[in-house]
C-alpha cells in the first residue's frame, strides 16, 4: 500500500516536473523572440504566473539613475505604470539588497505595506520576491540588479524552496532576455536619434531667416524630448547680452521682460563651464532661482540647460522645462541627445550669422558699386555742361547762345535720367517713354552732345546714318545706351584711337554699329558681359553699365550683340524694329 502511494506521489511529481519543463521551454522560446521591453514585461509575468501557479505577479525593471523600480501591468482595459522607490516595500528591499524574500503570511511581515490591498480590495497572503542580476560571463565582476520578479498567493498553499529554485532558474533566462531587450532599445533609440538629427537638418535647410530657424528648432526639441516648454536665448555678439529669444509654450512678453546676465544661477553655471546642467528637482536645487518660474508663469519642477557653442564660446542657451509625462524625468540619454542637437544648432546658427553678415556686406558693396557707377557716368555729361557754359560766356551771338543753352539743359535732363536709370535697374522698375524717332535725328543729337568732348580728349569720332528709317524708342534712353558703350570704348583705347557709330537698315530692323579699335573684351567675361558687376578691370569700372544697357534695349523691344577680338577692337550691334 505504501509502495503504491509512493509511486503515485512520484508520478505526480514527475508530471509536475514535466509541466514545469514544458513551461520553461515555452518561456525560453517566448523570451528569445521578444525584444521590446514593455511587451517583455507582460510576457514574462504572464508565463511566470502560470509556472509558479500564482494568482498575480509583477516584473519590475530597476532604474538606477532615478532610484526607482518601474513596471507596467494590464488592469481591465488599460495599462498602468507602477513606480516604487528602491529600498521601499518588499520589491524595493530586494532591489536594494539582492536578497530572495519568501513570505508565507504577508501580514505578519513588517516590510509588507497593506495600504495597496486596502486600496485595491485584493488580499495578499504569500509573497515570493527574487532579484534578477545582469547576465555576465565575468565572475570576478559584481553584477548589478537589473530587475525584480514578484509573485503573490500560490493557489495551493505557500511558496516553498523548490519554487524559489524554479524562479531562480527562470530569473537567469529572463536576465539574458532583458539584456537583449535593453540593447535593442538602445539600438532603436540610436537609430531614432540619427533619424531625428537628419530630419532636423532637413528642416533647418528650409529656413530663410535666423528667427524662422530658431522656431523650427524649438518646435522639434519640444516634440522630441517631450517637454512642457522651452526657451532659446542667443547672445548678442556685440553687447554679449543674452537678448534674442524664441519660446515654446511660454508667454513671450513675460520672457522678454527678463534680463539674463549669464553670471548666476543655472544659466550662469552653464555659461561659465560650457557644460550641460539638469535637475529633476528644481525646487530644491540651490542654483535654481524660484522667482524665475513665477516671472514666466510656469511651475518649474524639472529643468535642463544646454550651452550653444561655437568653438569654445557660448553663443546661446537652450532651456527646457518639465517632462510632459509626470512620471518621466530628464535622463543622461536625454542630455546626450540634447548635446548632439545643441552642436547641430550651433553650427547652423553660425552658418546663418555668417550668411547674414555676407548679405549685409554684399548690400553695402552693391550700394557702393551703384554710387560709383552713377558718379562715373556723370562725368561725361558734366564735362559737356562745363564746356558749353564756358562757350556761353564767350559767345555774343544770341542764336548760338540759345543753342548752347539748349544743350546744357538737355545734358542736365540727361544727368537726371541717368541716376533714375540706375535706381530703376536696382529696383527692377521700368521708366521707358517711347516715341517715334528718326534715326538720323538720334545720331545727330548724339554727335552734337558728345563729339567735341571725345575729340578734346584726343580720340577720333565718326558718325554715319545710312537709312532714313523711323524707330519707336525713348530718345533719352537711346542716348544713354550709346553714351555708356562709347565710355567703355574710350577707356579701352589709348589716345588716338577711333570710335564710330553707324546706322544701317537690315531687313525689318535698324542696326546700330558702335565700334572701337581698342584692347577688346577678354574671353573669360564674354559670356557674362551683360551681367551685373562684370568688368574687365577698367579703372573706375563697376560692371553695371552694360547690364543697364541690355535692360534698356530689351525694354524697347531691341536686342544687343557683341563681336570682339583681343587687341583689335570691339563692335556692339544693337537692333531695333524698323517702322518704315
Amino acid at each position: 500500500m505504501d509502495m503504491q502511494k509512493t509511486i503515485s506521489e512520484l508520478e505526480k511529481q514527475l508530471q509536475r516536473k514535466s509541466i514545469e519543463m514544458d513551461s520553461i521551454q515555452h518561456i525560453g522560446r517566448a523570451l528569445s523572440s521578444e525584444l521590446r521591453l514593455e511587451r517583455l514585461l507582460m510576457l514574462v509575468i504572464e508565463e511566470v504566473n502560470k509556472l509558479m501557479d500564482a494568482e498575480r505577479g509583477t516584473f519590475y525593471i530597476v532604474d538606477q539613475e532615478k532610484g526607482e523600480l518601474w513596471s507596467k501591468v494590464a488592469q481591465k482595459a488599460e495599462i498602468l505604470e507602477i513606480r516604487l522607490k528602491i529600498g521601499v516595500g518588499i520589491a524595493g528591499h530586494v532591489a536594494k539588497t539582492g536578497d530572495v524574500i519568501n513570505i508565507p503570511d504577508a501580514y505578519k511581515d513588517d516590510r509588507f505595506n497593506p495600504a495597496i490591498d486596502k486600496k485595491t480590495g485584493y488580499k495578499t497572503r504569500s509573497i515570493l520576491c527574487m532579484p534578477i542580476f545582469e547576465a555576465s560571463n565575468d565572475t570576478s565582476k559584481e553584477r548589478n540588479i537589473i530587475g525584480v520578479l514578484q509573485v503573490l498567493n500560490k493557489r495551493n498553499g505557500v511558496f516553498e524552496k523548490n519554487d524559489e529554485e524554479l524562479l531562480a532558474s527562470m530569473a537567469s533566462q529572463i536576465a539574458i532576455s532583458l539584456n537583449n531587450s535593453v540593447l535593442y532599445s538602445k539600438l532603436e533609440r540610436k537609430v531614432n536619434e540619427l533619424n531625428l538629427l537628419f530630419d532636423t537638418e532637413r528642416e533647418l535647410n528650409k529656413a530663410y531667416t535666423l528667427e524662422e530657424l530658431l522656431n523650427i528648432l524649438i518646435e522639434k526639441i519640444t516634440e522630441t524630448i517631450r517637454v512642457e516648454a522651452a526657451l532659446i536665448t542667443l547672445r548678442d555678439p556685440k553687447t554679449h547680452e543674452f537678448s534674442r529669444r524664441v519660446v515654446k509654450n511660454l508667454d513671450r512678453e513675460k520672457v522678454d521682460k527678463l534680463t539674463f546676465s549669464g553670471k548666476s544661477g543655472i544659466v550662469g553655471k552653464v555659461v561659465q563651464t560650457g557644460e550641460v546642467y539638469y535637475s529633476n528637482d528644481a525646487g530644491n536645487d540651490p542654483l535654481f532661482k524660484k522667482e524665475f518660474g513665477k516671472k514666466i508663469g510656469l511651475d518649474i519642477k524639472q529643468v535642463a540647460c544646454v550651452p550653444l557653442k561655437i568653438d569654445d564660446n557660448v553663443i546661446g542657451i537652450l532651456e527646457i522645462f518639465n517632462k510632459s509625462d509626470k512620471n518621466d524625468y530628464f535622463s543622461t540619454d536625454d542630455m546626450r541627445l540634447l548635446s548632439s542637437l545643441a552642436s547641430q544648432i550651433s553650427r547652423t546658427i553660425e552658418t546663418f550669422q555668417l550668411r547674414e553678415e555676407k548679405i549685409k556686406a554684399d548690400r553695402l558693396s552693391a550700394i557702393g558699386n551703384m554710387m560709383s557707377t552713377i558718379v562715373h557716368d556723370l562725368r561725361t555729361p558734366m564735362n559737356n555742361i562745363y564746356g558749353f557754359v564756358d562757350l556761353l560766356q564767350e559767345e555774343d551771338d544770341q542764336e548760338t547762345r540759345k543753342d548752347y543753352a539748349d544743350i546744357v539743359i538737355q545734358q542736365i535732363k540727361f544727368l537726371t535720367n541717368m541716376t533714375t536709370d540706375v535706381l530703376d535697374f536696382a529696383k527692377g522698375k521700368s521708366s521707358i517713354l517711347p516715341v517715334k524717332c528718326a534715326v538720323n535725328k538720334i545720331l545727330d543729337d548724339f554727335s552734337r552732345f558728345f563729339e567735341a568732348d571725345v575729340k578734346k580728349k584726343g580720340y577720333l569720332f565718326e558718325s554715319a546714318c545710312n537709312t532714313a528709317s523711323m524707330i519707336y524708342v525713348d530718345p533719352e534712353k537711346i542716348q544713354r545706351i550709346f553714351m555708356n558703350i562709347m565710355k567703355n570704348a574710350l577707356e579701352a583705347m589709348d589716345p588716338g584711337g577711333k570710335f564710330s557709330i553707324v546706322a544701317n537698315k537690315e531687313k525689318d530692323n535698324v542696326l546700330f554699329l558702335l565700334s572701337d579699335n581698342g584692347s577688346g573684351i577678354p574671353d573669360e567675361i564674354k559670356e557674362t558681359l551683360f551681367d551685373s558687376f562684370v568688368t574687365s578691370g577698367k579703372k573706375g569700372g563697376t560692371g553695371l553699365g552694360l547690364a543697364i544697357v541690355k535692360k534698356l534695349i530689351e525694354e524697347q523691344k531691341g536686342r544687343i550683340e557683341v563681336e570682339s577680338e583681343v587687341n583689335k577692337g570691339t563692335t556692339f550691334k544693337i537692333y531695333f524694329p524698323r517702322l518704315n
